[in-house]
């Protein structure tokens, strides 16, 4: 399959954000229309994100099958390529947060499949990652939470609770082990750390990701582990086994996924419920606001800067944060404009929260698609920085930061819009936005940092 290069996508995405006005505009659309299409939307994206990960399964089988520089690079392309459209189905969450679906023994996925997309996500997309739970790591990092009688690794331990035959239920169990958030055993960056290792790239300039040698995967007397050359062969077995438990689980979980979004599937299911219990439109402005404030702006771009943290960006063994935080950014532009960009480059286009707006307020609808594009070209900013080199992390604390605090103002611009102008607009009442830990702006108790006037 072909995938679209992310500056496609950008032109793709001004052309419809700044061009000519959509294909609605002869007719009035319902808030029905609106809802049915971002359900296709959300459809269309997890389906992506299952095929990206198939091709993903795929490429892992033949690097373990035979390992070698060019297979592991193979992995490393195919975990890139399901980035964006995962990052973009993140729209879809915050529903318990919001109250926008309906839980309890009559909710989707009550015989046993999934119940929202909040809590099934954490099993996903689970994020910051102690790397020292899964593998070996650096000599001087211990972990957040060593475990007396244990290896300080999964991999690398032969006896204790984590050294259990490893598959896809083993893992799951290990989730927040030893009751710490961080510890997390499956999902999207442990497949990550497995295939580039830990990022040791400090200091000045901080250039390079984690450089996990082929030989971590040879099951016979080349294998390596960290700084143990010619380890046995098993432990390289043990590491092929947790990175295929691992990336059948995600294939698992996103197959789940896209049945509940699935037009064809009966009985009651996530989509079903999202256009049934009549506050579909709520749910997504909601969404919107939370992803773009509380978890984009402030936990996955704010937090870093604030703490001169590399540790914090999203993507921090491949370093390919930029592509993440993009299709962050982008799951909220294609909220309004109703467009989604596939894998193979078609596009997704239909009734959208930007008529629904221009029909009540065409000022305000023409205001918000402006600030979503001024969103898209700072976000561009930093796919030129990384493309001249200049990943996330480089930017983390250099005189080039700007370009990620200009990114940050730009979707903070967007608060007052999405929780006022657009609620006015539609005659809809909304959640509070969440701003998360690191409000853009807010200074209280030194927690957090001016980025206009600095």
């Amino acid at each position: 399959m072909k995938f679209t290069p992310i500056g496609v996508l950008a032109s793709a995405l001004l052309l419809s954000a700044c061009g000519s006005d959509s294909d609605n505009d002869s007719e009035q659309v319902t808030r029905a229309q609106v809802e049915s299409h971002f359900a296709n939307m959300a459809h269309a994206m997890v389906e992506d994100s299952l095929t990206a990960a198939s091709n993903l399964k795929t490429a892992v089988n033949t690097l373990l099958a035979t390992p070698s520089d060019d297979n592991l690079t193979a992995a490393k392309a195919a975990y890139k390529s399901l980035r964006l459209p995962y990052q973009q189905f993140e729209i879809t969450r915050f529903d318990v947060a919001n109250n926008h679906v309906t839980t309890g023994d009559n909710g989707p996925g009550s015989d046993g499949g999934l119940a929202n997309v909040d809590d099934w996500e954490g099993q996903v997309n689970a994020w910051p990652l102690d790397e020292a739970l899964i593998d070996y790591v650096d000599g001087n990092y211990r972990g957040e939470v060593p475990v007396a009688g244990t290896s300080i690794n999964i991999i690398n331990a032969t006896s204790g609770d984590l050294s259990g035959a490893i598959d896809a239920n083993f893992l799951m169990g290990l989730n927040e082990f030893a009751d710490n958030g961080a510890n997390v055993a499956t999902g999207i960056h442990a497949i990550e750390f497995l295939l580039w290792g830990q990022d040791q790239s400090t200091g000045a300039g901080n250039l390079g990701t984690g450089e996990r040698p082929v030989s971590d995967y040879a099951a016979d007397a080349s294998c390596t582990s960290g700084a143990t050359i010619n380890a046995s062969a098993d432990i390289c077995i043990r590491r092929g086994q947790y990175l295929t438990a691992v990336t059948e689980l995600l294939v698992s979980d996103l197959s789940d996924m896209e049945v509940e979004w699935n037009v064809d599937s009966t009985g009651l299911t996530l989509r079903s419920d999202f256009i049934q219990r009549g506050d579909g439109l709520e749910r997504v402005l909601d969404s919107m606001g939370d992803m773009a404030i509380g978890e984009l702006a402030s936990e996955r771009m704010s937090v870093a800067i604030l703490l001169n943290s590399t540790e914090d960006e999203h993507d921090c063994f491949s370093d390919l944060t930029h592509v993440a935080i993009y299709g962050n950014a982008l799951g909220v532009i294609d909220a309004y404009l109703g467009s989604y960009t596939r894998l193979d480059g078609s596009q997704l286009t239909g009734a959208s929260i930007s008529d629904l707006v221009k029909q009540n307020d065409a000022s305000a609808d023409t205001h918000i698609r402006g600030l979503l594009a001024t969103v898209d070209a700072e976000f561009q900013d930093i796919q030129a920085a990384a493309a001249d080199g200049k990943t996330f992390d480089m930017l983390v604390g250099s005189a080039d930061d700007s370009i990620v605090k200009e990114a940050i103002v730009a979707l903070d611009a967007l608060n007052v819009p999405f929780s006022s102008d657009v609620a006015s607009a539609l005659n809809v009442s909304l959640q509070g936005i969440d701003e998360g830990t690191c409000p853009v702006g807010s200074a209280a108790a030194g927690e957090c940092i001016d980025y206009i006037a600095e």
